[in-house]
């Protein structure tokens, strides 16, 4: 019973990554003015490796970090 427990929670953290870390931060990038958002694939648990991310990021345009629920 212990075992289907564990699995249960374990596959449920798989399925519903976004639910069970709902304070991410993600990086947008926004390569001219009249370009829309762009949102980075990964999200971060902690705004300083968002922070990070964004210092390491060379392109023309702007970034910025934001938390997301």
């Amino acid at each position: 019973m212990k075992k289907a427990f564990i699995l249960t929670v374990f596959i449920t953290l798989f399925v519903y990554p976004s639910t069970s870390f709902a304070n991410e931060f993600s990086l947008f990038i926004k390569p001219c003015k009249s370009c829309e958002w762009l949102t980075y694939p990964t999200p971060f648990r902690l705004k300083e490796q968002c922070e990070i991310a964004r210092q390491g990021i060379f392109i023309q345009g702007m970034t910025k970090c934001l938390k997301t629920d």
